[in-house]
Order: structure tokens, then sequence, then C-alpha cells
């Protein structure tokens, strides 16, 4: 078995590094390949290149090549465990989210909430306080929105309100309305354009809170995504 090993350690060598090369030329092919088979893959040549370094191990003292065989080896494996990992993690985006992540994907999203998937889903992450935040953009300013699927709709502060070029001194609060805080009133308007990764909302109706903390982001914007999932510690808004 021995002699075997060191025989075939060096085929086992050159066809890694095939194999592995072969994957780096034609990289921009594989990004519409499946996971799985991409993760498979890249484990074969792997799995050839510790087959060569065993056969350097048990090659005796002072046989030919027995160190070019060993360095060569774990120098290819460095690079194929690099993309065996990125392979990986993209199955396991798939296998948790039912979503393919493709290459150059997950893309973060502002604020370090999440990332968008290549299908445009998003994917919050739970905040240490127990709940989940998206920022948003409204009239060219940042909005940092607190997720609540018990809120009706969109319901801004007044400091974000006034941020976003709200005349908050004109409204009419006359709309009695709960916070965490308590009872408050709130007025009505109209935003323009509320930007979401990937998603846009022309002439949303929101209110205005003359209390509370934080914005929210109610059901009249998660309605109107596919679906709005709960797993482990992540949400996802699928378009």
């Amino acid at each position: 078995m021995r002699a075997i090993i060191i025989r075939i350690a060096l085929p086992a060598l050159a066809l890694g590094i095939a194999l592995i090369g072969l994957r780096l030329i034609s990289w921009p092919l594989w990004s519409d390949v499946d996971p799985m088979l991409r993760t498979v893959y890249i484990a074969v040549p792997l799995g050839l290149l510790a087959l060569a370094l065993l056969g350097s191990a048990v090659a005796p003292d002072g046989a030919r090549h027995r160190n070019l065989l060993a360095w060569l080896s774990i120098s290819v494996a460095a690079g194929g465990v690099a993309i065996l990992d990125r392979d990986y993690t993209a199955l396991e985006h798939q296998r948790v989210w039912g979503v393919a992540v493709m290459e150059g994907d997950p893309r973060p999203l502002a604020g370090g909430n999440g990332v968008q998937l290549a299908d445009g889903s998003l994917v919050l992450e739970r905040h240490f306080d127990g709940h989940f935040y998206i920022d948003s953009d409204i009239n060219g300013a940042p909005v940092h929105f607190l997720i609540d699927t018990g809120a009706t709709g969109v319901a801004l502060t007044l400091d974000d309100a006034r941020r976003i070029g709200i005349r908050t001194e004109t409204l009419d609060f006359n709309i009695r309305t709960s916070t965490a805080a308590g009872p408050s009133m709130a007025a009505r308007v109209t935003i323009p354009a509320l930007i979401l990764p990937g998603r846009t909302f022309q002439n949303h109706p929101a209110l205005v809170m003359s209390g509370g903390e934080r914005s929210l982001l109610g059901m009249t914007v998660l309605g109107e995504f596919d679906a709005v999932e709960m797993r482990r510690d992540q949400l996802i808004l699928r378009p």
C-alpha cells in the first residue's frame, strides 16, 4: 500500500493542480453553478492534494522530489481551501434561505444591519436589543427604521421628519396613537419617495409622531414584499 501511495502521489498532485487551475481560469462561468456542485468539485482536487502530501510523508528520506512534492501540495491546497470556504458559504446561504448566493454576493446593507442576496432578498440581523433595523433614504437623508410588524404603517419621529425636510411646526397632530412610551399624537404626511435597498415606495403615506424615540417601518411597506420570514436571529424580506 505504501508503495502504491508513493507511486500515485505525483500524478495526484498534477491532477489536483490542473483541476484547481481550471476552476480559476473559468471562474466567471461558475457564478451560475449550484453551490453544492461547486463545493463537490473543489473538494476533489483537495483530496488529490492530500493524497500527494501523504505520498511525500511516507516516502523514504532522500527520495527524489520529496520536499518539492510536499511544498507544492501545501501551497496549492491553501488556494483550494480559500475557494472551498467561499463555495461552502454560498451553500450555507442556500440551505438556510433557499436562495443561491451568486459570486460577489451577498452585498452588505448600509449601517451593517444585514445583507442583500442575489435575488434581491434582504436579510436583517437581530440587534442586541432584540429588534431588527433597516436604513432607508428619504429626500436624500438617511432614516434608521425599526422593523415593527405590529405597526400599521410608517411612523417618523420629529427629529427624522425634520431631517427629511418636513416642517413639523405646520402639522396638525390630531391622530391618537400608542407607542412604547405611551399614548401620543400624530400627524399625517406623504413621503414622496422612501428608498430601501432594491425597492422604492413612491408617495407613501406616513405619520409623524409627537413622541417616540424610533421611526417605525410597518406593514404598509412590509406587506409589499412577497414574504416576511423569521429564521433564527434573522429576518428576511423577499421581493
